[in-house]
């Protein structure tokens, strides 16, 4: 009780450091409108992400004149995005993670991720049947600690992953595909190296970056989703308002080697058909329901399964977005059999700050674990028009393999350019 109490006074405190001007939830809904039209994938997805932090920089800050500072650079690159079509961003993201328990002393993790994301557009430019090469490129690193916080959770005796996507990989070429946009169903298509987890289960909320960090908490636990590898992915609209999307990719992906399927024909597998009130509203009011299945990978010795989620989220007077998911699998590649999550985001109109809190409780694929029960909360300060500060805690009952309950506390800082 000490440590939540903590917890709340911290977040007051943060909260009283919040000054700033009349509420933004419209600016904020714009970037989630654009995004959705900007990109097949989720939030996180690279034209997502470049098209939400574009808009971004529009806006108002509690620091003017950084932003000011950084105006050339953004024209510059404006500028080169016109003239040639490739459209180039930076960002850098550093989290910190400290757990109140651990299974052998090793309480703490940091990782940092550089990342180069581009969006080339070679066919059509400006058109609404555009084609683009799409690629991020990235180094993944320790910051001062022998472990990054994605695998803090083999130190603390969690089934999960506290700190999705901050690894140790050093550089990769994390994604590159052709996308291609298809005017007449609108929709498209990607094909080249994805990462499944821009094309599963998304709502609007699902940014690792910018949001939660627990992946139980931004996706489901029964739902299998490999490395990035070779696939295609693509999607478009029945009506004005119902949609499907499927994904096909590499079982066996990886962050750190490029190969074409080193396992052979083994897939991860998911299709969702949904219904949203429109195309540009697809990230703030959702609901879909989604099939998944991936085979057995042989020479990694990892067993396939298939499942099924429900998941859905509504977004309130552009300000506060509800969400929710049921989700059931069946066979052991997953981490759940079992799961429901739900939880809420609010926008308190300082800047483009966020609050968010979520909760995940799944049944085990072993079935000598108990229930498991995740709950996170975290505050994202918004500095400037190119960096923010998040403030988080993620509560893990019944982890797993431990008979603590740790707290993990975490701060990211995120820079965009």
């Amino acid at each position: 009780m000490a440590r939540i109490k903590q917890t709340m006074s911290v977040c007051a405190g943060v909260l009283a450091i919040a000054s700033g001007t009349s509420a933004q939830e419209s600016s904020v809904q714009r970037q989630l409108e654009a995004a959705a039209t900007a990109s097949l994938g989720g939030p996180a997805s690279a034209q997502a992400q470049l098209e939400q932090d574009r808009l971004r920089r529009l806006e108002n800050s509690r620091l003017p004149g950084l932003d000011r500072f950084f105006d050339p650079f953004e024209q510059s690159r404006e500028a080169f995005a016109e003239r040639t079509g490739l459209n180039l961003s930076f960002d850098y993201q550093a989290l910190y993670q400290n757990s109140s328990d651990s299974l052998n002393g090793n309480d703490e993790a940091a990782s940092g991720q550089a990342r180069i994301i581009g969006n080339w557009e070679l066919l059509n430019r400006g058109s609404d049947n555009a084609g683009s090469l799409v690629f991020i490129l990235e180094n993944r690193h320790l910051l001062g600690t022998d472990f990054a916080p994605g695998g803090l959770a083999n130190e603390i005796g969690y089934l999960g992953v506290t700190g999705t996507t901050f690894s140790d990989t050093d550089t990769t070429l994390s994604v590159a595909y052709w996308s291609q946009a298809l005017p007449g169903i609108n929709g498209g298509f990607v094909a080249g190296r994805i990462d499944p987890g821009d094309y599963s289960d998304i709502l609007g909320y699902v940014n690792p970056r910018t949001t939660f960090s627990n992946f139980s908490i931004l996706f489901s636990p029964v739902l299998p989703i490999p490395d990035p590898g070779f696939g295609i992915a693509g999607g478009g609209y029945i009506t004005d308002q119902i949609y499907a999307l499927g994904v096909v990719s590499d079982a066996n992906g990886s962050l750190t080697d490029v190969e074409w399927f080193p396992g052979g024909s083994e897939f991860f597998t998911y299709g969702e058909i949904g219904w949203t009130p429109a195309r540009d509203q697809r990230y703030l009011t959702n609901v879909h329901l989604g099939v998944f299945h991936v085979d057995d990978r042989e020479d990694a010795g990892v067993p396939g399964g298939h499942g099924a989620i429900l998941s859905g989220n509504v977004t309130l007077n552009e300000s506060v977005m509800l969400f929710g998911r049921l989700g059931w699998s069946d066979g052991d590649a997953s981490i759940a059999k079992r799961a429901v999550n739900a939880g809420v985001m609010w926008r308190p109109g300082l800047y483009d700050d966020l609050f968010g809190f979520g909760v995940t409780v799944a049944d085990p694929t072993d079935p000598s674990l108990d229930t498991q029960t995740t709950v996170e909360a975290f505050y994202r300060l918004d500095i400037s028009d190119n960096l923010a500060l998040t403030a988080d805690v993620q509560y893990l009952n019944n982890p797993g393999f431990t008979d603590d309950d740790p707290l993990v506390f975490g701060l990211r800082l995120r820079f965009n350019l």
